[in-house]
Parts: structure tokens; C-alpha cells; sequence
């Protein structure tokens, strides 16, 4: 034996200690549940939609211009767009706006397919907007049972 050196009986070797690392584990655990519970997030900005109230479908005719929108065909981004029973397409949607009569241009009404992106009544809403039409609503075609 060496000197300053002690043996422990029945033990032949002598192992450095340990750190128990399930209490570290458990603390950066909870630091991370109470971060994520106090964490706020800012709400974004949206579009505001003014749901009409709950009841039957309308059967009369909107006054204004109505655009009608279809479900794109496989491979194609925008769907086909029919403003007052008039095929346009988005480069021509803005004159047609523009040269609108002053009486159907006081509000548009967007019927969209079910799979229509929202980039393209995004870009139909800026368009309107540009042309000076304030009041934009959204229809539902009722379902065929």
C-alpha cells in the first residue's frame, strides 16, 4: 500500500463517484413546461368576416357583382372565375371591375368551391378593393341532397 492511501475492506478497487443526473433531468423538465404554459403569443391580423345570421338561404337574387369561383382542376393553382355569368381571368378581373356600372359596383359576392386556395380570393379581394368596391360578402350555394 502506498502512503495516504486507505483500503476499504473487501474491496479491491475504488471508483470515482457518480453524478445522478435524473434530478437535472426532472428540473430542466419542469423549466420547460413552465416556460411553455407563461408563454404569450400575439394574436395576427386577419381578414374580418361578417357572418350572416343563422336561419334559411336567401332565394332572392344579391344586387352587385357576383363572382363565382371553381375548384381548381388537378395541376392547376386557380380555379376558373365567373363574374356575372362572364368567364374572366385574373389579369382582366380588375377592368371588369373598374368599368363596372356604379350601381352593381357597391359590393361584390365571392361563391368559392370548397378547395379554392385562399391566395386567390386574397388577390380577387385586393383587386376589388382597388377598384373601389368597399362591401365584399361571401355566399354558400346551398347543397343538392
Amino acid at each position: 500500500m502506498r502512503r495516504g492511501e486507505t483500503r476499504m475492506r473487501g474491496s479491491r478497487k475504488t471508483s470515482p463517484p457518480r453524478m445522478n443526473m435524473a434530478p437535472l433531468i426532472d428540473c430542466v423538465f419542469l423549466l420547460l413546461i413552465f416556460f411553455m404554459v407563461s408563454t404569450t403569443f400575439a394574436p395576427m391580423p386577419g381578414i374580418r368576416v361578417k357572418l350572416p345570421p343563422p336561419g334559411r338561404p336567401s332565394t332572392t337574387k344579391p344586387k352587385g357583382l357576383v363572382l363565382q369561383i371553381a375548384d381548381p382542376e388537378p395541376g392547376n393553382p386557380y380555379g376558373i372565375m365567373i363574374l356575372n355569368g362572364q368567364v374572366v381571368d385574373m389579369p382582366t378581373l380588375f377592368d371588369r371591375f373598374m368599368n363596372a356600372p356604379q350601381t352593381a359596383k357597391n359590393m361584390l359576392i365571392i361563391q368559392a368551391g370548397r378547395k379554392v386556395l385562399h391566395q386567390q380570393i386574397v388577390e380577387v379581394i385586393d383587386l376589388a378593393k382597388r377598384a373601389g368596391i368597399d362591401k365584399i360578402g361571401f355566399a354558400v350555394v346551398a347543397r343538392t341532397p
